[in-house]
């Protein structure tokens, strides 16, 4: 391994962001409910959901306030 693969880590990190999904199906009605929750590791934010269509858009808001963050569009 060479010495800048390091720094090419830390900026790896940087920009990356982990998310922990939880997802279940509640025993409600015919069919159920699919419920769940996603988190935001780096800031511990938690978020819940009765529809998993849910989850993508949630975690493009977090793509989106870090491309602002930096200057982009």
């Amino acid at each position: 391994m060479d010495d800048d693969s390091g720094e090419t880590m830390a900026n790896f990190e940087k920009e990356a962001h982990s998310f922990v999904i939880r997802i279940w199906k509640e025993p409600t009605g015919e069919t159920g409910e699919w419920r769940g929750w996603i988190n935001h590791v780096q800031s511990g934010q938690r978020h819940y959901f009765r529809d998993p269509g849910a989850i993508s858009p949630i975690i493009a808001d977090y793509l989106h306030d870090q491309q602002e963050a930096v200057g982009g569009s």
